[in-house]
């Protein structure tokens, strides 16, 4: 298992029918399962519509899960448990990401975080979204940390945005 950050971790992108190491992930996150929701009520074959799905690999033990979905509104809506009826017309990249227990704390989140965001910039994302459950702290506070803002606040969970091209932006004339 990881001792702090192995010299043996890496990145594995995750297509499909490939999905061997994803079931291993699942079958071995733990309590992690309780906040990271998208499997769920969805098939492994979800993948198909991502814009990519990795794992951090340790020694091959996979130790963290993410992706960058692209869904329409209506979908994510409907996911969310609104009634509200949205045309599916405006696509939006979210991003899922989860540890598993036995990882948190350990800093893998921001490496997966820096993977995707970093994903998002070479295929000129311009936005990321994602939602997570308001008690889930740690969580949040790595999402702040790189740059993510709430835009819309639920009973039990909050949405949060991430304009990626604005950060290039700044970043290239500060």
């Amino acid at each position: 298992m990881i001792v702090q950050k192995s010299i043996n971790l890496q990145f594995v992108q995750v297509k499909y029918p490939d999905v061997k190491l994803l079931k291993q992930f699942i079958s071995e996150a733990g309590t992690s399962l309780k906040s990271f929701r998208y499997f769920q009520n969805r098939s492994l074959e979800v993948i198909k519509n991502h814009l990519c799905t990795f794992l951090l690999v340790d020694e091959g033990k996979p130790v963290v899960y993410g992706h960058l979905d692209i869904s329409d509104e209506a979908t994510i809506a409907a996911n969310c448990g609104s009634q509200e009826k949205i045309a599916p017309t405006k696509k939006t990249i979210w991003l899922g990401i989860a540890v598993t227990e036995k990882c948190l704390s350990m800093g893998l989140g921001v490496m997966m975080m820096s993977q995707l965001i970093n994903f998002a910039k070479q295929n000129k994302v311009m936005e990321i979204k994602l939602a997570v459950d308001n008690d889930n702290v740690s969580a949040i506070k790595l999402y702040k940390k790189f740059n993510f803002k709430l835009i819309e606040k639920k009973e039990v969970f909050g949405f949060y945005l991430l304009k990626v091209w604005s950060q290039i932006t700044r970043m290239k004339f500060n």
